[in-house]
């Protein structure tokens, strides 16, 4: 059973991943999804906490999933399979509104300076934890870098071309080069 909260919460995500944020104010954005300004007030304060809330309910506890992936399957190259996977099914439900979360991002607005530490810092943490058990700490770093940079990018191309096979072939081959750089290190 979810809460006023979470229910008022997935309604705000589902309109957002459909119809963008751009400028919506308080009161549009209750009127769209068929509640008050005063209740989202309530339940979240701000426009810009709605933001933050729609920040951690689409992107908050993606680098815990990774951890526990890689770390309940013992064969990494099956654990970065269902990463791609599961990534991609999120991607096609939210990734114009990751996307368009990342912009607030990078012209530094208060509410989406969370977004660092959940699309950026906090899966670099994890990839570099999990290469660290086959290589050293800077060289885990730079290829935790690189995985989180390739990933974010083929995520990008794939919801603008709609090319899966050749994101699943990308993927496919820059896990071999993961796989020859962590062996040969």
């Amino acid at each position: 059973m979810t809460s006023p909260r979470e229910d008022l919460l997935a309604r705000v995500v589902l309109h957002y991943a459909e119809h963008g944020i751009r400028d919506t104010s308080l009161r549009s954005l209750a009127a769209a999804i068929g509640t008050s300004q005063r209740m989202l007030h309530y339940h979240f304060g701000s426009r810009e906490d709605v933001l933050v809330a729609v920040i951690d309910a689409v992107a908050g506890g993606q680098a815990e999933r990774i951890g526990r992936l890689f770390d309940s399957e013992s064969d990494p190259v099956v654990a970065g399979e269902r990463n791609w996977a599961s990534t991609v099914d999120g991607a096609m439900a939210f990734g114009a509104l990751w996307f368009e979360l990342a912009v607030h991002a990078m012209r530094h607005e208060p509410y989406a300076a969370r977004l660092a530490d959940v699309m950026v810092t906090a899966q670099l943490r994890e990839f570099t934890r999990l290469y660290a058990k086959r290589t050293t700490p800077e060289h885990a770093s730079r290829l935790a870098r690189l995985t989180l940079a390739v990933g974010q990018g083929l995520v990008f191309d794939l919801l603008i071309d709609g090319d899966r096979a050749a994101a699943d072939a990308a993927v496919r081959d820059f896990t071999c080069m993961i796989q020859r750089e962590l062996d040969a290190g």
